[in-house]
């Protein structure tokens, strides 16, 4: 599984800390410590997993689905065209 270059846990550590919290071996406090990270972060966690399984516990994209800024693809297409002909300059 890729994790991201800053997740503190690995898909592995994230299924160990919520089967602790399902055991009530550890409370969302101690778990935070226990795992380094913050105490909401443990509830996303636990949230996702009993909601989805061990699927929740997989990194997901936090890239946007939309862009309000994105530009059309015929004015795109419009503008590699005019970078072919050099016409990208005041003259």
């Amino acid at each position: 599984m890729n994790t991201h270059k800053h997740a503190r846990l690995t898909f592995l550590r994230r299924l160990e800390m919520v089967q602790q919290l399902i055991a009530h071996q550890v409370c969302v406090p101690e778990a935070a410590r226990a795992y380094g990270v913050t105490a909401p972060t443990v509830r996303k966690w636990l949230g996702r997993f009993l909601a989805q399984g061990q699927a929740g516990l997989a990194d997901a994209s936090s890239r946007p689905t939309v862009s309000p800024r994105a530009i059309a693809p015929a004015k795109a297409l419009a503008i590699v065209e005019l970078r072919r002909k050099r016409l990208t300059q005041a003259r």
